[in-house]
């Protein structure tokens, strides 16, 4: 589906993972943060020692440590008011969205976003 963006969003990488399905993760901590995002779980990479944030749908709970169900990102997506943007998945609250026009992808909250109507 489409969207256009209606408030931007900038840019947080600070802590920013990237995983293939399999990879090992210790979780860290529930998101007990803004409660439209629930199901975020911050982990910690066992073969990177990257770190960030994974929806709790992407983790096979091991014991005290998880595996990648699929393969995952953390890329935030950078989007201003008025960018056209096609979502591929929504979890939690957050749309993986390609930018139309230069491709860019990544991460986006849904509340910046508005549908656009079907064509």
């Amino acid at each position: 589906m489409r969207y256009i963006v209606i408030r931007s969003h900038l840019l947080n990488e600070i802590n920013r993972i990237e995983l293939k399905k399999g990879d090992r993760v210790v979780r860290a901590e529930e998101y007990i943060g803004n409660p439209l995002w629930k199901n975020w779980v911050y982990c910690i990479s066992q073969d990177t020692l990257q770190e960030g944030w994974i929806p709790r749908l992407y983790l096979e709970d091991l014991g005290e440590e998880s595996i990648l169900t699929e393969d995952y990102s953390s890329r935030e997506l950078p989007a201003s008011p008025g960018d056209l943007l096609q979502c591929r998945r929504m979890v939690n609250q957050w749309g993986y969205c390609r930018r139309l026009g230069d491709g860019t992808e990544g991460w986006i909250p849904l509340d910046c976003l508005e549908p656009l109507p079907e064509e």
